[in-house]
């Protein structure tokens, strides 16, 4: 006969271990609409929201709980990062509602957000530089990096694992709005994208301190997002582009050569925005905009987005699957265990859920987001 306490003693330990390795999280922007292709304060004006999600019977993942903290659709979709436990989020803001002007202008707060409890509680908020996008912590959990967009810095937090402490302001060597960003493993190298620059710079991190390498890596049109496999070995790079409606394309460069270099690329629809590699590094998956940011009278507009996904194979991108996306889209990532793929919507403040098994995307279901999806993220927890 099964000891009864060992019985549930393992049942508690099987429910923990997937609840914390599950946690996804979506940012909502309730101050930011397209009207024109210009962004434009809603009517009525909602608030900016952070959710944590879960899947829901149907496959399709859904909101579970949300928390008011501020939010923003500026910059690229990477607006939250997970500490290495999974149980705090930094949540960063590049825009916020001027409700006296009625326009939209620009943000620096970053907050702290506990999700390790059955509801998200906001426990620290401190001010970046405007335009605060992009963030990324240190593989040894003390530091955390911030592209400001706007203002064409970085910001470098210490942290003392459930608070940001003293501030430093980088300076690099041209503005060019400092976008996407990737700290590479050994946690003394760290990679910056310019998207109006075209340029990417290589980071020297020494404790507190970090310095710019005056060499950059130039790359066009309009690096954003950045993503690093998970053996650190490689880098895929959205190519936005400038606005042209244009297609897009994902970059790939090589960390382990030296200096970084580009070894392939591939084309994908216009304006790619959120973009994930599987948890196995085996995939990568982009939405585009598709012409969804464009003014309706463009001949290059589409409503809706697109979904590409991508085999990568040492350092190689090949186009697997396409599915249709949301409405302005812009935070994409895997479910934790590769099964799905999450895509958010402005426009229709939707959080699409698509199957993944290795040769097709389908489409499992939509769910409601309480604003407009700017920014969605999961724990990326080792082992």
């Amino acid at each position: 006969m099964r000891n009864p306490l060992m019985l549930a003693l393992t049942a508690l330990i099987a429910f923990a271990a997937p609840a914390c390795a599950q946690t996804v999280v979506s940012a909502n922007d309730g101050h930011s609409i397209l009207q024109d292709g210009v962004q434009v304060l809603p009517r009525p004006l909602l608030p900016d929201t952070l959710s944590v999600l879960e899947r829901g019977e149907s496959g399709a993942w859904r909101v579970r709980a949300s928390v008011q903290v501020a939010a923003s659709v500026v910059g690229p979709p990477t607006a939250l990062e997970f500490t290495h436990d999974g149980k705090i989020v930094f949540v960063s803001s590049a825009s916020r509602p001027d409700v006296k002007t009625g326009k939209i202008v620009p943000d620096d707060r970053i907050s702290v957000v506990d999700v390790s409890g059955p509801t998200p509680r906001v426990v620290q908020q401190v001010a970046s530089a405007p335009g605060a996008t992009t963030m990324r912590l240190t593989p040894d959990g003390r530091h955390l990096l911030v592209a400001d967009g706007r203002s064409g810095v970085l910001t470098w937090f210490r942290f003392d694992g459930g608070r940001l402490g003293e501030r430093k302001v980088i300076v690099l060597p041209v503005s060019g709005f400092p976008a996407g960003l990737t700290i590479l493993p050994d946690g003394k190298r760290a990679l910056v994208s310019l998207w109006q620059a075209d340029r990417v710079y290589l980071l020297h991190i020494a404790g507190d301190d970090v310095s710019v390498d005056p060499v950059p890596l130039d790359i066009a049109p309009g690096p954003w997002n950045i993503r690093m496999t998970p053996d650190g070995h490689y880098a895929v790079m959205g190519m936005l582009g400038h606005g042209e409606g244009l297609p897009g394309a994902l970059a790939v460069l090589d960390l382990t050569a030296s200096p970084i270099r580009e070894v392939g690329r591939v084309t994908v629809p216009n304006a790619p925005e959120g973009l994930d590699i599987s948890p196995d590094g085996r995939y990568v998956a982009v939405v585009s905009q598709n012409g969804s940011a464009l003014p309706p009278r463009s001949p290059r507009y589409n409503p809706r987005g697109v979904v590409t996904m991508l085999g990568l194979d040492n350092g190689q991108l090949h186009i697997l699957a396409q599915a249709p996306g949301t409405l302005w889209p812009q935070g994409l990532v895997f479910s934790p265990d590769g099964r799905e793929v999450l895509v958010q919507g402005v426009m229709d403040r939707s959080l699409r859920t698509l199957g993944w098994n290795g040769r097709r995307l389908d489409l499992i279901g939509d769910a409601p987001l309480p604003g407009g999806g700017a920014d969605l993220e999961r724990a990326r927890i080792a082992g």
